[in-house]
């Protein structure tokens, strides 16, 4: 066991307790060990290229290695009080177990370039893990939108009823939006091909190494093209929260939407039990938390960016130790995309879709108020005109307590819409908007297949 920490050899006293506590963040960066692991291990090889360690040498520190990592995961490791985090505990146990050489593992490196080597390397696997849970929900959208192509439903603006649309037509919707943040993410990962590894402190070192050989052995495409940016900048992270955030909010729409239509008031819909909860008072109760925790949850993976963007703004050039505040919000935005998504897919495979109570909203006739208008553009009126005659027709009804329902024939003429009558049906209405995107049968069914190809077969990685 150590009685200082790896960099105390200028120091004559330990770190104050609370700074000691303010400075420590293994319960933050464990997670790391693997990819740390990896790192180091690509490192011994080019220390090993360099002529710094024999064959044999690095043999065994790679053993160490494997052996140091194995141990924590398996819960078998002692961790030291001046383990500051994974890095130096890892290192720490490999010089443990091998004395002397152990401390040859550190030479030509920094935790400044090992610190954004493991993280990318650790982002490399968690992003493609919450690009495949988001990925799925796509996909269980699409296969319920699959079923209802036909069904009409109110379609809202400021959440009002406005137009009829299809219910295949609505969960299309959250699927385009859900494949915009896997391109996101698909473009994230295509930057997220350099390794920061032999850029040293800032300035790399003199002894040789081959940073474009432990980039290789990485399987990153490349090596860093500035060593004071490499381990400077962390937007690779910001990039990645920043399409969390972005992805958060398309999920917690969705889950406003799973709130509204499962309203007993609307009855459009009903969650699985399995998806909600009871009340611990009222026994009546069936909540939508499930979708309410969802909806919320964007709230957290947004300040994780802005915790993220303010951290970084305004820092100098070099590693400075805000940046290891970076970690935090970086893994709780990922987490919590990747756990909200596999919520939402299991609630919307499950949910259950009361398509008669959705075609009975549609009855309203102002629903199809647009519809009246278009038909006069139709017949050569100018639109602003054609807008204010149904909107002075619709204050007419209205005093008159009645709608457009109750006009007659002779009326619907006068109007200059002789076949106003058959306006008023939600199946003709979706039908006549058969312009690509919009929410007629053969439409949706496009939209269908235009989003089976951009999301790939349903096990399809992310």
């Amino acid at each position: 066991m150590s009685d200082r920490p790896l960099w105390g050899g200028r120091f004559s006293k330990p770190p104050a307790l609370e700074a000691k506590i303010l400075g420590h963040s293994l319960g933050v960066d464990q997670v790391l060990v693997s990819v740390d692991v990896e790192a180091s291990v690509a490192h011994v090889a080019a220390l090993r290229d360099a002529d710094l360690l024999t064959s044999d040498e690095a043999h065994r520190l790679e053993d160490a290695l494997h052996q140091v990592r194995d141990a924590i995961l398996s819960d078998r490791f002692t961790f030291d009080p001046d383990d500051e985090d994974i890095h130096s505990a890892v290192e720490r146990g490999v010089t443990d177990v091998l004395g002397d050489l152990g401390a040859k593992l550190h030479a030509g490196r920094s935790r400044n370039d090992l610190v954004a080597t493991d993280v990318r390397l650790y982002l490399r696997t968690l992003e493609r893990t919450v690009a495949a849970h988001v990925r799925a929900l796509a996909r269980a959208l699409v296969e319920r939108a699959r079923k209802f192509p036909n069904d009409p439903l109110p379609g809202t603006t400021h959440a009002r009823f406005a137009q009829p649309v299809t219910v295949g037509h609505h969960l299309c919707a959250h699927a385009w939006a859900l494949s915009r943040d896997l391109q996101r993410f698909a473009d994230w990962r295509a930057r997220n091909v350099v390794s920061p590894l032999g850029a040293g402190a800032l300035a790399t070192s003199t002894l040789g190494l081959d940073p474009d050989a432990t980039a290789e052995r990485l399987g990153f495409e490349r090596s860093f093209e500035n060593s004071l940016d490499a381990v400077s900048d962390r937007d690779i992270l910001q990039e990645c929260v920043a399409i969390a955030a972005i992805c958060s909010t398309h999920l917690s729409r969705l889950a406003a939407d799973l709130v509204r239509w499962t309203d007993p008031a609307l009855g459009w819909a009903e969650l699985d039990e399995a998806y909600a909860t009871g009340s611990s008072m009222m026994p009546q109760k069936k909540n939508p938390d499930t979708a309410e925790l969802a909806r919320a949850s964007a709230a957290g993976v947004t300040a994780d960016f802005v915790a993220v963007s303010a951290m970084l703004q305004g820092l100098p050039l070099g590693y400075q130790r805000d940046l290891q505040e970076d970690k935090r919000p970086t893994f709780h935005a990922l987490a919590t995309v990747a756990t909200v998504a596999q919520a939402l897919r299991g609630a919307v495979e499950t949910l259950r879709i009361d398509t008669d109570a959705m075609r009975a909203a549609c009855t309203d006739p102002a629903l199809y108020a647009t519809d009246v208008a278009e038909a006069l553009v139709l017949d050569g009126v100018p639109f602003r005109e054609a807008h204010r005659r149904t909107g002075e027709l619709l204050k007419r009804l209205e005093s008159e307590r009645r709608t457009m329902r109750d006009l007659a024939p002779d009326e619907w003429a006068a109007i200059g819409v002789p076949n106003g009558a058959d306006l008023l049906d939600p199946d003709h209405a979706i039908a006549a908007r058969s312009m690509a995107g919009g929410p007629s049968p053969s439409s949706v069914q496009a939209q269908l297949a235009a989003l089976d190809a951009l999301l790939g077969p349903e096990d399809a990685k992310g």
